[in-house]
């Protein structure tokens, strides 16, 4: 699993030039599973969370963000996860915290189809619990990502 992770994670990560350098991916936090399959935060963020420094898988050299993945599923699934926390840093380094923004870049980048999968297939259920997306936040992103696809 760990390496599958590593893999896609190399693989996303190079579509991402502005930002690559400042995603470290943590080694699977099954304390953080239960909030989210996958998360992002500033890498302080999750020492608070944890109350220790958490494992990683790969190591940046800028460690502004880390992001906790548990590997879904397939391939697929998980891309399209990988790719959504890697738009998701991208937009807040612009400052801009709009979804449909995030679902933008991930089409962009090329991993609108992947993200489309890993919604349909109700990968970000954990989410919905935080503020992070409301259960018809997410019909509306299957719609738009869709439209941006031609489908």
């Amino acid at each position: 699993m760990e390496r599958s992770l590593l893999r896609i994670f190399a693989e996303v990560r190079e579509r991402f030039p502005e930002v690559k350098e400042n995603v470290t991916l943590l080694k699977p936090c099954l304390e953080l599973t239960v909030l989210s399959p996958g998360l992002t935060l500033k890498t302080g963020e999750f020492e608070q969370m944890l109350g220790r420094k958490p494992d990683t898988l790969y190591q940046s050299s800028d460690e502004s963000y880390a992001i906790s993945v548990l590997y879904k599923v397939d391939d697929d699934l998980t891309r399209g996860l990988i790719a959504h926390q890697f738009a998701e840093v991208l937009a807040r380094e612009r400052s801009v915290s709009d979804h449909s923004h995030i679902d933008t870049i991930c089409v962009e980048r090329g991993f609108g189809e992947d993200l489309l999968y890993a919604f349909m297939n109700d990968v970000f259920p954990g989410m919905i619990e935080k503020e992070f997306i409301r259960r018809e936040d997410i019909e509306d992103r299957i719609r738009g990502l869709r439209k941006m696809l031609g489908r």
